[in-house]
């Protein structure tokens, strides 16, 4: 595992709700997703503090040149406030198209929470793209999330790697990204962990 993906499962293993569901009966279904993401990014990022390896970095002459690839999974968005970080998950896709070196997808349903707050939906999508396809993509996010009566804007490079052999999952992050936290620009992380879908 290259330290650069060692940086993202890091992250995304350091990264917390810290909220709650609120009151009211019933479980959280927000938290049944959160169940689901664990899972995947066992899967395809392990977990380097208890020795469960991850997938492999897809090699060269297994990276595609023709074809496509649908890849469906969750992103984790950290913004850095005072001492009690934002940390926001949702859902996100990528699509990708080897004959033409782009990719396009989004993240949507993102919910979170500061410590200590209820766990809060966020309206609106970041559009993910690229133009490059390969390893050390470059992938494109942009996008405003609203919610808990704040708005996010995001707009940054996240630089993304294909694993499996043959390809079969996608991870990427923007370590050092900068957001809009309702006019004042924050310090920030934005990691995606996605796995291939049937067609």
């Amino acid at each position: 595992m290259t330290p650069y993906l060692r940086t993202i499962c890091l992250l995304l293993w350091l990264a917390a709700c810290g909220g709650s569901g609120g009151g009211g009966g019933g479980i959280d279904p927000r938290l049944t997703r959160l169940d689901i993401y664990e899972a995947q990014k066992l899967r395809v990022l392990g977990d380097p503090g208890a020795g469960v390896m991850g997938m492999d970095m897809t090699a060269d002459d297994s990276v595609p040149t023709t074809g496509a690839l649908s890849l469906a999974g969750f992103a984790t968005l950290r913004i850095e406030i005072g001492t009690d970080p934002l940390v926001l998950f949702g859902d996100a896709d990528l699509q990708i198209d080897f004959d033409t070196s782009a990719a396009q997808g989004a993240v949507t349903n993102v919910f979170g929470a500061r410590a200590g707050a209820d766990i809060a939906d966020y309206g609106g999508v970041i559009d993910l793209q690229s133009t490059a396809v390969g390893q050390d993509m470059p992938l494109t996010y942009a996008g405003e999330l609203s919610g808990a009566g704040q708005t996010l804007g995001f707009a940054g490079v996240m630089t993304g790697v294909l694993l499996g052999n043959p390809v079969s999952a996608f991870a990427g992050g923007d370590l050092e990204a900068q957001v809009d936290h309702d006019g004042t620009i924050r310090d920030g992380t934005v990691v995606i962990a996605l796995e291939a879908v049937s067609p």
